[in-house]
């Protein structure tokens, strides 16, 4: 009996590797937007944005996904002109 239950649970700790092993390559995998939400953020500061704005602009991208690939979308000369604006209207928006 105790060997039944050793191998009952040899099973289980195979089980949850096996689980945890899958669960690991998942986010290893990461979700395709994330890759963007790092490169919008970057982009915001290579366009010198300051710390207050990146964190508005952060917060209307989690809104509104589209802000944020429409302007990695731009080019880059067109990128901090459009962030302005769209943070002017957010703004405005919120009053």
């Amino acid at each position: 009996m105790l060997q039944d239950v050793n191998s009952q649970l040899n099973n289980v700790t195979q089980y949850v590797g096996t689980m945890a092993a899958s669960m690991a390559r998942e986010a290893a995998q990461e979700d395709p937007q994330q890759k963007s939400k790092e490169k919008a953020i970057s982009e915001l500061a290579r366009l010198s944005f300051t710390g207050n704005e990146i964190v508005e602009a952060a917060t209307v991208f989690a809104k509104a996904p589209d802000q944020m690939n429409m302007m990695l979308a731009l080019p880059e000369n067109l990128r901090r002109e459009y962030v302005l604006k769209m943070l002017s209207d957010e703004k405005k928006k919120h009053g």
